[in-house]
């Protein structure tokens, strides 16, 4: 389903749930080469830089100058051998990156259409954790270039 038809569906207006959403890690030099497919959740941030501007001799601020932008998340995911593998290691993290896709579910109204894609993503932080009754997992962390929602992924992708 294109990102137009789904926008006429139903799903497109609803409340969605996080287990209606998969977040994958891609290699952005090989898209084929998925790092991790499913995670649990993803946090992220666009963080927009404004500041006041207040020229002398006024009584406050008479502006906001807008200038740069940044933007970072935070990716939690279960541990598998094969995915602890494939993160970057202190030794091979230079050079590295990825691309990270929110995706709609396979079992969900609009499946595989892509929510939000962030680009010229660079791991800044790999963090595990582990209990003696659950299960060990991940804590990814990365600073990213862009964040494009779905509508203009679809419209950047053609899909």
């Amino acid at each position: 389903m294109t990102y137009a038809a789904f926008q006429g569906e139903d799903a497109y207006v609803s409340k969605v749930a996080g287990a209606s959403v998969d977040v994958q890690i891609i290699n952005a030099n090989d898209p084929a080469d998925v790092i991790i497919g499913a995670t649990t959740g993803i946090n992220s941030t666009d963080n927009f830089e404004t500041n006041p501007v207040e020229e002398a001799g006024n009584d406050g601020v008479d502006e906001h100058v807008q200038g740069r932008h940044d933007g970072g998340c935070t990716i939690p995911a279960f541990f598998t051998p094969e995915w602890n593998d494939n993160l970057p290691t202190r030794q091979d993290f230079l050079g590295r990156e990825f691309i990270i896709l929110e995706t709609v579910s396979e079992e969900y109204p609009g499946a595989g259409n892509v929510l939000n894609a962030y680009t010229g993503c660079k791991i800044n932080r790999v963090g595990q954790a582990q209990g003696a009754r659950g299960n060990k997992t991940v804590d990814l962390g990365f600073v990213y270039q862009r964040r494009y929602n779905g509508a203009e992924w679809a419209a950047l992708t053609g899909a």
